[in-house]
């Protein structure tokens, strides 16, 4: 064996772990669950984000369509009222005609 192979089989040969390794370990461990729910709290904040978001969508979705059949109602309205005037406007205009 040349000396390459030597030292990699020296560097990868089983070592009894250091002392306290496992209590490190667990240590770390533990730090990182409350990182994991924090991360399912975000998770939840922006569902109820994106929910409230569509939610939101809908309800003008719905104002808008409210204020445009107010609109419409409105100009119906005024039609209404402008053929009415424009009747009474050409029946005098042909009362005039008939009589000259």
């Amino acid at each position: 064996m040349n000396d390459l192979e030597q030292q990699l089989r020296a560097a990868l040969e089983r070592k009894a772990p250091s002392p306290f390794f496992e209590s490190r370990v667990l240590g770390a461990a533990r730090r990182r669950r409350p990182a994991a729910r924090l991360r399912w709290v975000w998770a939840i904040a922006a569902g109820l984000l994106a929910v409230t978001g569509v939610v939101w969508q809908h309800e003008r979705a719905i104002q808008e369509q409210a204020a445009g059949q107010a609109a419409k109602a409105h100009l119906e309205l005024a039609l209404r009222i402008t053929s009415v005037k424009l009747q009474k406007i050409q029946q005098r205009v042909e009362a005039i005609h008939q009589s000259n």
